[in-house]
């Protein structure tokens, strides 16, 4: 249990610069021949994949790559190969090489980057059509010299391919990174720049205040990754496929909302409209890392005080909130109203949630309590549009995204005692999902602010 409620995300620094990034022609990350072997896996999760190879293509200007997994003689064996997909668009720290191969009713997908010291970073996604879901895999490799090819062939060495952007004209996109502040105020410090990943979204404390998990989209926007990284700072782990994390309340397990259609299908702009699914990964133990299904339904939100999940779902054409039982044999329908009920948020024993409504034709705050359940108390009505809200440990606080402030961005606490309002932090900058640490003494949040750019450090572990 101490292994999972403390995930330490020891990894190295890598060089990138966040902020409103211009991608011109010419901005690249080179791939070279070669071998690899796994040196590492994300959390330590077993993988199928043993080691990549990357070797030249009959066709001019193509490279092919190939997946290695252990055989029953214990060598390595072709999993897989595929030709190197290297033309992507988005900013650098969130491109990608990319490879899939099909083997009977499961589809890999893996995903490269170089790293320092002639590492690769990957991901590998693999998708089994009987299931739909994605069992994601991070792993570090490192570079097979030849004296330790073994039975493999002799492969060229050099560059096999660049990884460049689409079009011949620059163009600008704007990346966000995870952010966290002292409540009370204090200077901004990031928790996880892009890396693998263009534009973070709904950051979420781990129960220890040790970690933050967050959904990481890549430069299209449609292709999100659960990331977790240390709360100290520091480059992340991909450990699922989605969006909008929630830890359990032991912090052995995270959910999230799954694509409920095929790749690049999801409409992650508009949740709610695809067929959703809430998933959950275990991060320790003999199943860690493998998806299981929760309930149809988005804004998954556990309990911090035991392992009741709340989260909206449909109905007859109406959202509400529900409660799913901590064993999972029951289902509790918090809000019954016409209007949209939305993005719960727990009080830190149990006994209530606040969530947001459009009631009154008006996006507004409000709480309803689990037991005895009873009728919603509203607890905001002003012009404001309340988004994102997160209620703080002592229940006297909601930090929230103020609507109004699109595209620009801008966090308020909210005193519920007082009904007054105060900027968070001092100078915001595109600052959005705020989200209480557990002692209540931070916020994490989305940001657009420009980060240090970080020293080059050492292989990841």
């Amino acid at each position: 249990m101490a292994r999972s409620r403390s995930i330490a995300v020891c990894l190295s620094w890598a060089a990138y610069f966040l902020g409103m990034g211009v991608l011109a022609k010419g901005d690249d990350l080179d791939l070279a021949y070669g071998r690899w072997r796994v040196e590492s896996n994300g959390l330590g999760w077993p993988c199928r994949l043993i080691g990549l190879e990357v070797r030249e293509s009959h066709r001019a200007g193509e490279a092919w790559l190939f997946g290695l997994e252990r055989g029953d003689d214990g060598k390595p064996r072709r999993w897989g190969s595929s030709k190197i997909e290297s033309r992507v668009d988005g900013p650098r720290a969130s491109r990608w090489y990319a490879a899939s191969w099909a083997s009977g009713t499961t589809s890999t997908l893996v995903q490269v980057r170089p790293e320092a010291g002639g590492r690769l970073l990957a991901v590998v996604r693999e998708r089994t059509a009987d299931f739909g879901g994605e069992i994601i895999r991070q792993v570090l490799l490192a570079p097979v010299s030849s004296d330790e090819s073994g039975d493999l062939p002799e492969s060229r060495t050099g560059r096999a391919a660049r990884l460049v952007s689409e079009g011949n004209a620059s163009f600008r996109l704007e990346v966000s990174g995870v952010f966290a502040a002292g409540s009370d105020g204090g200077e901004a410090r990031p928790v996880a720049l892009p890396d693998g990943f263009a534009t973070a979204a709904q950051p979420c404390w781990s129960p220890d205040g040790r970690s933050v998990a967050f959904a990481g989209f890549d430069g299209s926007g449609r292709d999100p990754l659960i990331r977790v990284a240390s709360a100290s700072g520091g480059p992340s782990i991909a450990v699922a496929a989605g969006s909008m994390p929630t830890w359990s309340a032991d912090g052995s397990r995270i959910a999230y909302v799954a694509s409920g259609r095929a790749d690049y299908a999801t409409d992650w702009s508009a949740p709610g409209r695809n067929d959703e699914r809430i998933e959950s990964i275990r991060l320790a133990g003999p199943d860690s890392g493998r998806p299981e299904v929760l309930a149809r339904g988005i804004w998954p939100r556990w309990s911090p005080a035991d392992g009741r999940l709340a989260f909206v779902g449909r109905a007859d054409a109406n959202w509400d909130i529900y409660v799913r039982s901590a064993d999972g044999l029951a289902l509790a329908r918090l809000t019954d109203d016409p209007a949209l009920d939305t993005q719960p948020t727990w009080a830190a024993d149990g006994r209530s949630l606040v969530f947001l409504s459009d009631r009154g034709n008006r996006w507004d705050l409000y709480r309803v309590r689990f037991e005895p359940p009873g009728r919603a108390e509203r607890l905001t009505d002003h012009v404001r549009r309340e988004d994102h809200p997160s209620l703080s440990p002592d229940g006297r606080r909601v930090a929230f995204v103020d609507g109004r402030a699109r595209p620009a961005g801008s966090i308020l606490l909210l005193d519920l005692a007082r009904g007054t309002a105060r900027p968070f932090p001092e100078h915001p900058d595109g600052d959005r999902d705020p989200s209480w640490s557990p002692d209540g003494r931070s916020i994490a949040f989305v940001s657009r602010r420009p980060g240090p750019l970080l020293p080059p450090g050492g292989a990841r572990p």
